[in-house]
Parts: C-alpha cells; sequence; structure tokens
C-alpha cells in the first residue's frame, strides 16, 4: 500500500467522528461559498472527492438528484453516511475511492467538489486531472484547500509546522500553484478566492490526538516563527487560549 495513503487511512480512521463536528469542517464559510459559486441544479450529479465526515456533499445534497461521495477511508464514510441518515437525506450513494485514480467513467458529472483535503493528497496533479476527467464538458471542478505563501521557506516552514500536528498532511500549495495545476487540466479558471480563518489552538491540536509534547513542540514552533511565517500564522493569546491564522483558497474551474 502506498505510504501516503496508509498515513491518511490511519489518522482519520482514529479520528472520524471528531470531524463529524469539528467547526473549521462543518460549519466553514466556504461551504456555502461553494454553493453560491457553482449554483447546482436540480437534475445535476455531484461528486464529492475525499469526503471525509460527508460535510460538502450533505450541503450540496438537497439542490441536486443526486452525490456521490467517495472517500479513502471506510469511517469516515460510515460517519459521513450516519449524518445523511440523521438528516434524512437519501440521495448521497457513498463508495471507497482513491482521489488519483477515481472509478468514474469520463464525462459523468456536473459539478465535481474537493474541500480540504489536496494537501493529503501525494500527486495532487494527478487527483486534479483526475477531477476534470470524470467531470462532464462545461462542468465545475470545485477545489476548496488551505494555502501557504508563495515564499519557499515560508511555505516549507508553515507545512511542517502542519505535519507535526498530523503526519498525514503531505503539502499545501500557493495559490497561484494551484491554478497553474487547473491550467495543467485543462480546466478554465472561472473564479479564485482566499481568505483569512482564525484557529483555536487546542481543538486543532486535540482534532489529531496530539500528545502534550507534541502540543508543546508546536506552540514554540509557533512563538518561534521567523517573520514571514509569524506574518502569515498571526498567532495571539488571550487569556490562556492561544490562536492562530491559516489561509484558504477557492477554486472554480470550468472543463471545456
Amino acid at each position: 500500500m502506498d505510504d501516503q495513503i496508509d498515513r491518511v487511512q490511519q489518522e482519520f480512521g482514529a479520528r472520524a467522528e471528531d470531524y463529524a463536528t469539528s467547526p473549521v469542517h462543518a460549519q466553514g464559510p466556504s461551504l456555502g461559498r461553494l454553493i453560491a459559486l457553482t449554483q447546482p441544479q436540480r437534475d445535476w450529479i455531484v461528486l464529492d472527492v475525499a469526503t471525509g465526515a460527508g460535510h460538502t456533499a450533505l450541503t450540496f445534497a438537497p439542490h441536486v438528484t443526486q452525490v456521490v461521495a467517495v472517500d479513502l477511508t471506510r469511517e469516515m464514510l460510515a460517519t459521513a453516511q450516519r449524518l445523511a441518515t440523521e438528516r434524512g437525506l437519501t440521495n448521497i450513494e457513498f463508495k471507497t475511492a482513491n482521489a488519483e485514480n477515481l472509478p468514474f467513467d469520463a464525462n459523468t458529472f456536473n459539478v465535481v467538489t474537493s474541500r480540504m483535503a489536496l494537501h493529503h493528497y501525494s500527486d495532487a496533479r494527478k487527483a486534479i486531472q483526475e477531477m476534470a476527467r470524470v467531470c462532464k464538458p462545461h462542468g465545475l471542478v470545485a477545489l476548496v484547500d488551505n494555502i501557504v505563501p508563495p515564499d519557499k521557506q515560508v511555505a516549507g516552514y508553515i507545512n511542517h509546522y502542519e505535519k507535526m500536528r498530523d503526519p498525514s498532511h503531505n503539502w499545501a500549495f500557493p495559490v497561484a500553484r494551484l491554478q497553474a495545476l487547473f491550467a495543467d487540466a485543462e480546466l478554465e479558471l472561472v473564479h479564485t478566492e482566499t481568505f483569512s480563518k482564525e484557529i483555536e489552538f487546542e481543538p486543532w491540536a486535540d482534532r489529531t490526538k496530539a500528545t502534550p509534547e507534541t502540543k508543546a513542540k508546536l506552540l514554540e514552533r509557533l512563538a518561534q516563527a521567523p517573520e514571514g511565517a509569524r506574518e502569515f500564522l498571526a498567532p495571539r493569546t488571550e487569556g490562556t487560549k492561544t490562536y492562530f491564522a491559516l489561509t484558504e483558497a477557492i477554486l472554480i474551474g470550468r472543463k471545456g
């Protein structure tokens, strides 16, 4: 088994329920923006890649005919299925699949979404090409992911920080790199936006079951961040709580 796939399955299998209730994933502003930007139609079929706890699939389901939600991790799919059942949503099909080798015919889906997952893929280029392949002509590929600044040293510092907390983290890219990957997949970029989101440290670290030792190292690394990374992460304390910022990007590409 691919080492990165194994890491993803181990990490997310152990914390599927944590992602069911994570405010960043369950209630993040990008969910509403995806609906606003893609304008889903009643007769559409949507594919949600690396669905995790299913929040994107659950958001699209009331607007379309069918959502197919895929993920590497069976425990995540079970959690997503439970949430769909609790909400009375019956038009979501859950399947195990690898984003880099999607088990679907070309030109199948009106919209293909992937939210907060690309930084876990071992081959982001292949994953975006696969999303484009299974998208219908004139359909949309809608990607949401954390991004890093273009400076290589700053990007490396932030990616290492993320990987300390989550071993299944592979690499987050600058927005220009994501735009280039869309172009490589022959997707016409029709919209890009970015926004900063403030993260409370303790729940963020707890979501990956970080040990007290790991938390201490993460806090130290946050406090000692060099200027460019410190500007990007914007750490602050409020009483006993520590906060920092991450930046999220939404890219919408149209298949020719």
